[in-house]
């Protein structure tokens, strides 16, 4: 009977032997398996971040390309304008030359009108 008492001791301490020796071999597993998580989650945040600061950098280039595209469109706008007001300023004062030399021709014209001693009738028959 001592023989079965120390066979069952034996096969009992190889089984807690064997438990033992298991969780030991699992505690390093999931202990592995939780550093593996923790740079899971440390890449998992730095490729967020990475990805934040392209997205902001996107934003900014487009921000400042649309500002300068604005400041493009202001600038021909004004200049645009400024051309305007030139070509009416030049029309103004050609049309202004243009009516001042009719008045003169007229004006020529109806003296050499009088020179001729057309009559009142021949004048306002030119005139209108």
């Amino acid at each position: 009977m001592v023989e079965t008492l120390y066979f069952t001791l034996g096969i009992a301490s190889v089984v807690v032997t064997a438990m033992a020796v298991g969780t030991v071999w699992a505690m390093f597993k999931v202990a592995k398996l939780n550093s593996m998580l923790d740079n899971v989650y440390q890449q998992f945040d730095s490729t967020h971040r990475d990805i934040t600061m392209v997205e902001q950098t996107l934003m900014n280039q487009l921000n400042l390309r649309s500002e300068q595209a604005n400041h493009a469109l202001q600038d021909s706008l004004r200049e645009t304008n400024q051309r305007f007001i030139d070509l009416e300023s030049e029309t103004d004062a050609r049309s202004s030359s243009i009516e001042s030399l009719l008045d003169s021709r007229a004006d020529k014209l109806e003296n050499k009108i009088q020179q001729l001693g057309l009559t009142t009738a021949s004048k306002q028959l030119l005139k209108g």
